[in-house]
């Protein structure tokens, strides 16, 4: 089986702290595959690195056969990989609506895009209702 994550002795150090020490992993195409361990074990730290959100101390790292670490594959590595983060980077102050509106404008969509995309995802998600509901009354498992 081809490996689409593989890492080999991947280490992150902040200081003298020593967040992922030498994690060798590989992950083969068409699995599913998770991190468990509590608090501290540098879960959140090793996904960061493998998204190329922070660098690595050490070691080697690849992500569909681009490099972790290689400044023109972070940009390839971030296209074909998801992450969706315990916190998103929602405004709890805003409706779905307008949050949905508030990065359209960031990603500069016109409003005609914004108003047809938000309509779409709202519809799919069946949040149509709640489209004018504040995101703070919303669960996190809705």
């Amino acid at each position: 089986m081809t490996s689409v994550i593989d890492a080999e002795n991947l280490t992150r150090k902040f200081g003298n702290l020593t967040a992922v020490e030498e994690l060798t992993l590989h992950v083969g195409e068409g699995e599913v595959f998770g991190f468990l361990g509590p608090n501290g074990a540098g879960k959140t730290t090793t996904v960061r690195m493998l998204c190329c959100l922070i660098s690595k101390t050490s070691g080697k790292a690849s992500i569909g056969g681009y490099e972790v670490g290689n400044v023109s594959d972070a940009q390839k590595i971030r296209r074909i990989i998801g992450l969706l983060p315990e916190n998103v980077g929602l405004y709890a102050g805003l409706s779905a609506y307008k949050n949905l509106d508030f990065y359209g404008r960031l990603y500069k969509c016109t409003e005609q895009q914004r108003k047809e995309r938000i309509q779409y995802f709202l519809r799919m998600l069946r949040f149509s209702y709640y489209w004018l509901h504040l995101l703070r009354a919303f669960s996190a498992s809705r």
